[in-house]
């Protein structure tokens, strides 16, 4: 039989489930009857391959004759109800998951627009960081050198900032420190959240692609954006901008470990020269070379 018996007598599958064994074969029998007084041979308006249909869907129904066959079916029926119901949930979780995501294109950017308005005005850390030091891990010059480095070599970076919050860098291989004036840090990434590789900007070279060490914004704001914390510690990926420049994002690298600046030292500069992060003593001042701590 093609078709399922209760289908063929016109009963919905809701109906099939909600009502008992008993009221359900005397609904059968009911729309049995009513269809025989329809479609019979020997009526004007009757088909006797229609009749034949709904003679062999009773019989496959007939609970008193064929329990099995009544309750076989049933379930049968019951199962393709479970499939459109189904498939009708996964349509409205398909149109949900649409404006879901409209939703969060709208909110992800709603809340950059808010990151770049603030960014203007400093770092985004919280607390705002004060006499601490930053060891970080430059990860996209470790990609973009040609085998990989370990030890003192490797391409550490720090980061300091003074008691007045503001931020200087030493730049991995350099003895002397830069301000950070231009530079806005956002916050980090947790470590397992993403992957740099996919999402740096890459030039060609001979030897293939080379990873730049920023991205773009909007591959910030799809990738990294939800999981974006404003806060520094160990195993972050750390990011920063350049407010006159917001189409681009600066990985500065893994956060490996954060120090407090003792209290006895200090950043001074001596006219242009360098500026040299050194211990303060009795007899130092800015007229005076100073000894590196590096």
């Amino acid at each position: 039989m093609r078709k399922n018996p209760f289908e063929v007598l016109g009963l919905s599958p809701r109906i099939v489930k909600e009502l008992d064994e008993e009221s359900l074969f005397r609904l059968v029998k009911a729309c049995y009857r009513t269809l025989q007084q329809v479609y019979h041979p020997d009526l004007s308006s009757g088909s006797g391959e229609k009749a034949l249909e709904i003679n062999l869907a009773f019989e496959a129904l007939n609970l008193r004759k064929n329990p099995e066959s009544f309750r076989h079916w049933r379930r049968a029926y019951l199962r393709r109800l479970s499939r459109k119901t189904l498939q009708r949930r996964l349509e409205e979780l398909h149109l949900q998951l649409g404006r879901n995501e409209r939703e969060r294109e709208n909110l992800a950017e709603t809340f950059w627009q808010s990151l770049l308005s603030r960014a203007r005005q400093g770092h985004l850390l919280s607390p705002p960081p004060q006499r601490l030091r930053l060891k970080i891990y430059d990860i996209g010059l470790q990609y973009r050198l040609p085998y990989p480095v370990f030890g003192r070599r490797a391409p550490f970076k720090e980061f300091l900032f003074d008691e007045k919050g503001r931020l200087w860098i030493r730049l991995p291989g350099a003895s002397d420190l830069r301000a950070g004036q231009s530079l806005r840090l956002l916050g980090g990434v947790p470590r397992e959240k993403i992957e740099p590789w996919l999402l740096l900007e890459k030039t060609p070279s001979e030897g293939g692609l080379l990873p730049e060490n920023f991205l773009q914004a909007e591959t910030f704001k799809r990738a990294c954006l939800p999981y974006l914390r404003h806060e520094i510690r160990p195993n972050l990926y750390l990011f920063s901008l350049r407010p006159e420049e917001s189409s681009r994002l600066y990985l500065e690298g893994l956060l490996l470990e954060i120090t407090p600046l003792p209290p006895d030292f200090k950043i001074v500069t001596k006219d242009l020269s360098p500026l040299q992060f050194c211990q303060e003593s009795e007899d130092s001042s800015p007229e005076k070379d100073l000894p590196w701590v590096y």
